[in-house]
This record gives structure tokens, sequence and C-alpha cells, in this order.
């Protein structure tokens, strides 16, 4: 059994429902990204959380549900972070509006932790889960179909996979920074150069 993960502070005082089930989605989160999905189990939610096995039941019936729980709330934490930039706009100032996406992931990261990350990242067994995590990269990508439409004069098909190569090279930059390996500025400048080297390669 791993035991890297041990129980938090928050788990020694009294939690409002809301707080307990958040904590729980961290203490899970942070285990699918030091130990991997497959650690995700109730009795080991339950010790690295420092409560029963009911407790844990209470919020989420089985492991699936935690799971998508964590992806879930990944989701919605990352979408309340991210700017409006589906309407064209030919002065879309694209270096900036990517950083802006990528301070939404990093913030989203530090404030739920990796777990949700690493699911949408990977394609698993778990079909409702993959298909979780396949509709949030379609709800990353989508973002930029119309300003990238805009730019480059591309057609629909050729603009998604435009944005799916930009997401999927911002997706292995950022687990570098996840890893310690890069700053956060670092990441920023590197895929800044990325995206405006791919553009480049449509406009000039």
């Amino acid at each position: 059994m791993p035991s890297s993960i041990r129980p938090s502070d928050s788990a020694r005082t009294r939690l409002s429902p809301e707080e307990r089930q958040q904590q729980l989605l961290r203490v899970t989160s942070d285990i699918i990204a030091t130990d991997g999905v497959d650690s995700v189990r109730i009795p080991y939610v339950a010790a690295a959380a420092g409560v029963t096995r009911p407790v844990v039941y209470k919020f989420f019936p089985n492991r699936h549900e935690l799971i998508k729980g964590v992806l879930e709330d990944f989701r919605e934490d990352y979408t309340r972070r991210v700017p409006d930039v589906e309407q064209p706009n030919d002065d879309l100032d694209v270096a900036t509006t990517a950083r802006a996406f990528i301070d939404a992931a990093c913030d989203t990261i530090e404030a739920r932790g990796s777990g949700g990350w690493q699911l949408l990242r990977s394609v698993g067994p778990d079909q409702e889960i993959t298909a979780i995590s396949k509709e949030f990269r379609r709800q990353l990508v989508q973002p930029w179909l119309a300003p990238l439409r805009a730019l480059t004069g591309v057609g629909e098909d050729e603009a998604f996979a435009l944005a799916d190569v930009m997401v999927s090279g911002a997706g292995e930059i950022l687990q570098r920074w996840i890893d310690g390996d890069f700053s956060r500025e670092q990441v920023a400048t590197l895929l800044g150069r990325i995206i405006l080297a791919v553009l480049n390669e449509f406009t000039e």
C-alpha cells in the first residue's frame, strides 16, 4: 500500500460538509498525482484524510465517483478562471491570451492539486472517466477555434488541429512545471514561443 500521502491538518478539525467534500477531493487528487489513479481506494483515501470509511462513502459511494469528482472539480475550477476568447477579434494578442490560459491552468493545479490534470492527460479503461477527460479536452480547445480561424484564415478542421497541438504542447510543458523542472515563468515563455511559431507558419 502506498504511503506517501499523510492525513491533512483539516482532518483534525470539524469541517462543514462542503469543506469535507473538498478535502476528500484534494486528498484524492494528491493520491492520483503521487501514486497514480490505481491507488485510489476508499480505505486509502479515508486513512490519508484522517477520517473513517463511512465519512468518505457519505460523499462518494464508490471510487469511480471519487475519481470522477476530482476531474469534474478540476474542470469547474479551471472554467471559472479562463478568459472568454470565443468571439473573433483581429486585435487579439495571442501571446497575452495564451498566458491567461496558462495562468488559469497553473492556478487551478495549485488550488485543486494536479490529480485532475493527470486524469485529463490520461486514457484508461474507465469509459466514463475517459469520456469526461475527452470532453474537458474539447472544452480546452473550443475557445481557440474562432480566434485561430480569424487570425490564420484556415478552416474549422485545421483550426481544431492547430488548437489541439497548442493544448498538447501546453500539457507537456505544464507537466514539467508540476514535476519541478520548470518555473511558471519558463512555462509561459516557452508556450508563448511555441504558439507564435505555429501561428507564424499560417500567417506569413
